[in-house]
């Protein structure tokens, strides 16, 4: 038998936000897991005027890392967390030097 793989290509140059469906299908994950990610505050979806909800790039972002977090280091959802609000702090504080360099 032969492995097939899917290659999912996604325009960011637009940013526009993502779907439940499509964050789930990008990140290879049930809704139940994003719905987690949301209880901890990873991911920060908004509603459309349709009452659905939509994800930026940056929650896209966030929950890949988690997932990766999850799976490589066996990182419980609330150290997932701790580590996303860190490395967010991380990059500000790295910004912050490069403007105060200059």
């Amino acid at each position: 038998m032969t492995k097939h793989e899917i290659m999912i290509v996604a325009n960011y140059a637009e940013e526009s936000p993502v779907t439940l469906e499509e964050l789930c299908e990008i990140c290879n994950i049930s809704a139940e897991i994003v719905h987690e990610l949301i209880a901890y505050e990873i991911v920060h979806p908004r509603l459309s005027s349709q009452q659905e909800m939509l994800f930026e790039l940056l929650d896209l972002q966030r929950a890949k890392t988690a997932i990766r977090l999850q799976h490589d280091l066996e990182v419980n959802l609330a150290g997932v967390a701790v580590v996303l609000d860190l490395l967010n702090e991380l990059e500000e504080l790295r910004t912050c030097m490069k403007f105060l360099q200059r």
